[in-house]
């Protein structure tokens, strides 16, 4: 896969490109091949593959069952993993993608997390219009509430979910609860969620989640005043928030399987 901060235009070197394949290779429904299951899959001769995992073998990135003779990934991509994880700061990561984002559509962005049942927005960019809403960093709310909080919720663990689905029965009643379960599985397929003026009556959001290499990691949301934010409005901006959304994502360490050869 090519990653979104990747450079063009630049000379790749065969080999270890190759012996990245070979890596990737590997999956959660495939965790261990034979010689010939990764030369099929990878359309590579078997002499080839074989030159290739016996150098990954030397070096930790792969390993292999003494009995079967099968390969599995090596506990040098944990070790490596884990210091990559250690690296990044999320807010310093996702800034370059919301400057970006709010270069594109001119509205506020603002950037939430799950913290003990609340969704905290913990990074924001002004709109550049005159008239604009406003949500400062440190903001929390209920995440059943609005759309930025509801992506959160839907990728949240069962404990969650349910605290907060009684929540909304206690405080509206069980068609509601009813309806708050629907939505976030809407959210689950679809990707994403729309603020109809749901915490304040004039404001319009659009909001989709993002994820690292645990799960979900937070949620951006593109917002502002009802008379900007119309139906087409809300799809000229859509295509652009989810494709921010998934390089994020990768660059926190999501691997999406579709994107795997």
């Amino acid at each position: 896969m090519q990653f979104p901060d990747s450079e063009s235009n630049v000379e790749i070197l065969g080999s270890v490109s190759k012996a990245l394949d070979v890596l990737e290779v590997f999956s959660h429904e495939k965790p261990e091949m034979a010689l010939g299951e990764i030369a099929n899959k990878l359309q590579m001769g078997k002499s080839t593959v074989h030159k290739l995992l016996q150098t990954l073998l030397h070096r930790g990135f792969v390993a292999q069952n003494p009995d079967t003779r099968r390969y599995r990934l090596g506990l040098r991509n944990w070790q490596l993993g884990n210091l990559a994880v250690g690296t990044i700061d999320m807010r310093g990561v996702a800034a370059p993608h919301l400057k970006r984002l709010a270069a594109l559509t001119g509205e506020q962005l603002t950037l939430w997390v799950l913290e003990n049942g609340w969704a905290v927005c913990i990074d924001r960019i002004e709109s550049r219009h005159r008239v604009r809403n406003y949500t400062s960093t440190g903001t929390v709310e209920r995440p059943e509430d609005f759309a930025s909080g509801r992506c959160l919720l839907a990728f949240a663990s069962e404990s969650e979910i349910s605290l907060a689905v009684e929540r909304v029965h206690r405080k509206r009643g069980k068609e509601a609860a009813d309806e708050l379960e629907e939505r976030l599985e809407i959210i689950r397929s679809a990707g994403y969620d729309t603020n109809p003026g749901d915490l304040w009556e004039e404001i319009r959001a659009i909001a989709a989640p993002f994820f690292g290499h645990t799960g979900t990691v937070g949620s951006i949301s593109v917002s502002g005043p009802k008379s900007r934010f119309d139906e087409g409005a809300i799809e000229a901006m859509l295509p652009q928030l989810l494709e921010v959304a998934r390089e994020l994502s990768v660059q926190l360490g999501h691997v999406d399987q579709s994107l795997l050869r």
